[in-house]
């Protein structure tokens, strides 16, 4: 893919409530759910997480021993149902 449709499309730093950055998002996110059949799409991600669950687990695992640990549950899953 190039690099130049990755970027904000202002050519100067907008932070971080780039609204090229937004525009660009939402613009990829219609086209997606336009051309894609986004319930089959769920239904195939469901069913791979199933299927391999040891591996997403173990994944998740890998993933939270490099968290910076700012809680002690941080690594047990306690504060996982939290947002």
């Amino acid at each position: 893919m190039d690099d130049r449709k990755k970027r904000p499309q202002g050519g100067a730093n907008e932070g971080e409530g780039s609204k090229s950055a937004d525009k660009q998002y939402r613009q990829g996110a219609t086209d997606f759910a336009k051309n894609t059949d986004a319930l089959q799409q769920g239904l195939e991600a469901e069913r791979e997480v199933e299927n391999y669950r040891d591996d997403y687990e173990s994944a998740e695992k890998k993933g939270r021993a490099h968290s910076a640990g700012d809680l002690p549950t941080d690594l047990s899953g306690k504060n996982d149902d939290k947002k």
